[in-house]
């Protein structure tokens, strides 16, 4: 609570405060709103304050004694927002940019006395529906929201949450949902019969296959953690390329075999997501065996065998970015000597029975048809690329790894006493000692590894870290065990005295600690969608977009089954998935525009950036910009037609909607309509936070394209697609999509 006081000299002597009025609810608090900016004067008080998250409503009560019970003020108003405008012509599509500040006033020459603002939050359920569907799915869509909050018998966000979790137990309907997902499963060669021919997904397939799915998918929360391993264990396609290219002169058979492996690392990683017991350990194993991470990170060409020199890419990037976290438990003699365990890690082609069998020989049958006999070249020859073991590269010595290193204090128990493996029974010592297998007995050696690995409590703390920035809010700093950098203090689970997100963090580990098999995903994400954190305000709206997350959830935000079949036609919006992720690299692609976020083919091993501020700049957000207005305008009309980039072959269908939504008599009511969609929009924010929204959404609604005033009411109704009522509600959609909350999650 605020408290400000007008001194004596002022010719009115006043209190403000701000309250917060709870209602019951579960949320956790934050602290009440600061109410800045006072100005008095004989005829008028003026302030502004930073709006409360997901406020449903703002009261002003008011007294001249605090002895007696303050009571509401309808004399404070909020003042006219302040407003840049500016038209932009697509047909006769308007786009209002609206800057508003939340500013009130008072001005009937107030007396002397107490005055209080008192806020009633959004109701729990609200705000954890918002939270879930835009956490735990791609956003809401106007079904989802029907069936989790405002319909006749909503089953809550508890229920959606509890169906996430266990996808094995919900039917997937999402390849019926777009004629595009059955013609691009098609291309994909199952993994036993994997020959470059013609058919075969090229990445431009594989995208628009991913952002359908994203889109559509009924097990949103698998595809949410499928983007995440993608991005966490991150491969390259180019890199692919550019390795087939070695073998291969035509491009387009190169980007197909490039494709067909990270396809393939994305089936294996659903199908392990699955299974309920699904752990970190079956997950890591999935992209140490991926051919794609194998040539991304140079394994394929390492050798440790006589005078020879294991490349160390793969080790230093499996402690770093996989499993412990930058410098958390390791040094660089811990790099050197674990890549000799990844020496004869390599891919080939082998025999299509042998497409699971590393210690297969490389295939020496030619394939039907070819004219050149050579068995030595492989592009003539029948098979698949798969992952290969040569043990006659490995390293065969002995390895000692984290030598005499013990675990950090601040883990405590039952870390720091705990034993680390059969062969060293010191309590806290984490050193590994790997015989030198020969033969291929050595390929263990790397499974070793891994498995060591994954029992730490660095790769505990650190996967549990990544996963709270993924699901709660970015403000989980990475872990230190330097006693003087404020991460150790931060996350010293044995001092005690925790902050929420450390605790969040420390109850995740332990989840992983006592799951049986140990490390099991599902158990790890029900902590982190059960705790304070998650389902509290701080956590709402908390998370930027990135340029996957917005385009997708602009298109889910308008898309409904109108008819409730969810088959192609139904729906009034979609997308092709082509137009979102593009073909190559430099192409002009939404995703490519709005970051240079090339799905499946980011250059660097850290990964895409998951918090917000590098997805955010001037030039990023006017793409964005550029997106929604061109979604909202009817597909085939200028601005948006088959040879532009803005939207391409997504579309909406917004009064069809409407139509399908609200009863007739709103049709061509502003304020129903803007009330509507603003619901659709932001179904986590409160009427009182939209009240400018609103005003804005309305005032829209009722101007006509040269601003002069023009009732919605008066309008034909709404109906046929181009009508003016219909670009009136287009325009009105395309400019909240560019609001700044519509950027948040």
């Amino acid at each position: 609570m605020v408290t400000m006081r007008i001194p004596r000299s002022a010719p009115l002597l006043f209190c403000l405060t701000g309250l917060l009025l709870w209602s019951g609810m579960s949320l956790r608090a934050q602290s009440p709103p600061v109410l800045v900016n006072v100005s008095t004067n004989a005829a008028a008080v003026n302030f502004t304050f930073a709006p409360y998250p997901a406020a449903q409503a703002y009261q002003f009560l008011s007294g001249t004694n605090l002895n007696l019970p303050l009571r509401p003020n309808s004399n404070f108003f909020l003042t006219p927002y302040l407003q840049t405008t500016s038209i932009v012509v697509h047909g006769s599509v308007r786009t209002t940019n609206v800057t508003a500040n939340y500013a009130w006033r008072l001005t009937n020459a107030p007396p002397r006395g107490f005055y209080r603002l008192q806020v009633t939050p959004l109701g729990s359920n609200a705000v954890l529906t918002a939270t879930v569907l835009n956490r735990l799915a791609y956003g809401p869509t106007p079904d989802d929201l029907e069936r989790l909050l405002t319909g006749p018998s909503p089953s809550g966000p508890q229920a959606y949450i509890d169906e996430q979790l266990a996808p094995n137990n919900l039917a997937e309907n999402v390849d019926s949902t777009h004629t595009n997902l059955p013609f691009i499963v098609a291309k994909f060669c199952p993994p036993t019969n994997f020959v470059a021919a013609a058919t075969n997904a090229g990445i431009a397939d594989f995208r628009a296959w991913h952002i359908l799915r994203a889109v559509g998918a009924r097990r949103q929360l698998l595809e949410i953690l499928l983007q995440f391993l993608e991005n966490h264990f991150v491969t390259q396609h180019t890199k692919s390329i550019t390795y087939f290219d070695n073998y291969y002169a035509d491009y387009n058979l190169q980007d197909r075999l490039a494709t067909q492996l990270e396809y393939l690392e994305n089936q294996k990683w659903r199908a392990a997501l699955l299974n309920p017991q699904c752990t970190f350990y079956d997950l890591l194993k999935i992209s140490a065996e991926s051919p794609a991470m194998i040539i991304y990170l140079d394994t394929v060409g390492s050798k440790g065998n006589g005078a020879n020199i294991a490349n160390e890419n793969y080790a230093r990037e499996l402690m770093e970015l996989f499993t412990m976290g930058v410098d958390n438990g390791y040094d660089q003699t811990d790099i050197t000597v674990m890549s000799r365990c990844w020496t004869g890690w390599s891919v080939d082609k082998v025999a299509l029975t042998n497409a699971f069998n590393p210690f297969a020989p490389a295939t020496t049958l030619i394939t039907p048809g070819s004219t050149n006999t050579s068995t030595t070249t492989k592009s003539n020859l029948f098979g698949s690329w798969s992952f290969n073991y040569k043990s006659g590269n490995h390293n065969t010595t002995g390895k000692t790894i984290f030598a005499g290193k013990q675990i950090p204090a601040r883990f405590g128990l039952p870390y720091t006493t705990k034993t680390y493996n059969k062969n060293n029974l010191t309590p806290g010592s984490y050193q590994l000692f790997v015989t030198g297998l020969s033969g291929t007995n050595g390929i263990q050696e790397g499974y070793q590894v891994l498995q060591h690995i994954v029992g730490l409590p660095f790769t505990e703390e650190y996967i549990s870290i990544k996963l709270c920035r993924l699901f709660v809010h970015d403000n989980f700093p990475n872990p230190s065990n330097d006693t003087n950098n404020p991460a150790y203090a931060f996350y010293n689970y044995a001092a005690g005295n925790l902050s929420p997100e450390a605790n969040l963090v420390r109850q995740c580990m332990l989840t992983w600690e006592n799951s049986n098999p140990k490390g099991q995903i599902w158990p790890v994400l029900s902590n982190i969608f059960n705790s304070d954190l998650f389902r509290s305000q701080g956590a709402a709206a908390q998370k930027i977009k990135t340029p996957l997350e917005f385009t997708v959830s602009a298109i889910r935000a308008l898309r409904s089954s109108t008819n409730g079949t969810f088959l192609p036609g139904s729906f009034t919006a979609t997308t092709d998935g082509y137009s979102i992720g593009g073909t190559y690299p430099t192409d002009q692609s939404p995703l490519m525009r709005m970051g240079a976020m090339s799905l499946f083919d980011r250059d660097a091993p850290n990964g895409y950036p998951e918090a917000g501020p590098p997805w955010i700049s001037a030039g990023t957000l006017a793409e964005r910009l550029r997106f929604v207005q061109s979604l909202c305008i009817p597909n085939g009309a200028p601005g948006h037609t088959a040879n532009t980039n803005d939207a391409g072959n997504c579309s909406c269908d917004i009064v069809g909607l409407i139509r399908a939504k609200l009863p007739s008599t709103s049709w061509n009511q502003a304020p129903a309509v803007a009330a509507y969609i603003l619901g659709l929009l932001y179904p986590g924010e409160g009427a009182g936070n939209l009240q400018l929204y609103q005003t804005s959404a309305v005032n829209f609604l009722n101007t006509a394209d040269n601003g002069s005033a023009s009732p919605f009411a008066s309008l034909p109704v709404l109906g046929t697609p181009g009508s003016l009522a219909d670009y009136r509600v287009r325009g009105m959609v395309g400019m909240l999509l560019t609001l700044q909350r519509f950027q948040e999650q």
